[in-house]
């Protein structure tokens, strides 16, 4: 079978959070993110990439080097600096600009490191081991193909915070396939009702069953083509690049519509979980600790 590599989004400056969640420890020394490359590497994951901001510690970025060294899997650490894959005539439009461009970018940002069919997920996320499970088999099943990609979708009433609102893409699936993702923000439960801001600006009333995106993709060496030259269009039609954002979720929904590429989409019923807001953390602590009970991970992820 192909080398797969699992393309870990950390470079978050993780604003709501304040401060670095991708590090913040949840069960013993383990972090939320360990929980996602112990799922990979018992189905099957052989190669790391890990997407990450200047500020990213240097004690967690060796603790992770020795974890992955132990296990012989290929790892790479790569910054997402606002000049990564900028053409001369527009680093003026960035001059400003504090923070990343988006997830979009940091998936450019791994073009000259991953040959192979990947998988991308939040480093703040938690999937569950059947996601990995699901993505390395349809990987099996679709090999090198440069137009069958997939996604894992979460019913939406799962993916919600308790401490505030979150933002999701919202998934239009037909017999299997994934026809549109539309970006929804500020996401909230209030009674009985799910209520989000459309791309408008518009309040719009949710399916609680609706699949949503978590940026959990599957996807081919062929698709860092289709968005680099996406990147060159938002770069051109966007004068003010101080703030806008360039993510995955648009590029992929554009080359559905453009049949580019078609992407399979798994369902899940699992309960994600995860570190948007400080209050989360408790839950997510009890969550693990209730799936180490049952014997889903190890007490220790590490043999420490």
């Amino acid at each position: 079978m192909n080398k797969i590599s699992l393309l870990i989004l950390a470079g978050g400056m993780g604003s709501r959070y304040k401060g670095q969640k991708q590090v913040d420890t949840i069960s013993q020394k383990e972090t939320l993110l360990e929980f996602a490359l112990y799922d990979a590497i018992q189905s099957g994951v052989q190669k790391f990439v890990f997407i990450i901001n200047s500020k990213f510690p240097k004690e967690y970025k060796s603790r992770l080097e020795k974890i992955l060294t132990e296990r012989k899997s290929e790892f790479y650490f790569l910054e997402q600096k606002t000049d990564n894959f900028i053409p001369n005539e527009f680093q003026l439009k960035l001059a400003k600009r504090k923070k990343p461009l988006g997830t979009a970018h940091a998936v450019l940002c791994a073009k000259e490191i991953i040959n192979e069919p990947f998988i991308t997920m939040n480093a703040d996320d938690f999937y569950g081991k059947d996601s990995f499970e699901s993505a390395v088999n349809f990987i099996r099943k679709t090999g090198n193909s440069d137009s069958k990609f997939g996604t894992v979708a979460f019913k939406l009433k799962n993916t919600l915070s308790e401490n505030g609102t979150v933002s999701r893409g919202i998934c239009k699936v037909e017999n299997q396939l994934l026809k549109e993702v539309e970006e929804f923000v500020s996401i909230e439960k209030s009674g009985d009702e799910i209520k989000g801001l459309d791309k408008e600006n518009l309040i719009s009333k949710l399916n609680e069953n609706d699949f949503v995106s978590m940026n959990f993709w599957i996807l081919k060496p062929s698709f860092f083509s289709v968005i680099e030259n996406e990147f060159y269009e938002f770069l051109v039609e966007n004068e003010d690049l101080s703030q806008r954002e360039f993510y995955l979720p648009s590029v992929i929904d554009k080359g559905i519509h453009e049949k580019k590429f078609e992407v399979e989409v798994h369902t899940t019923n699992e309960k994600w979980f995860g570190l948007t807001y400080p209050e989360d953390k408790s839950l997510v602590v009890r969550e693990i600790e209730k799936l180490k009970s049952e014997g889903v991970y190890p007490k220790n992820l590490w043999n420490e």
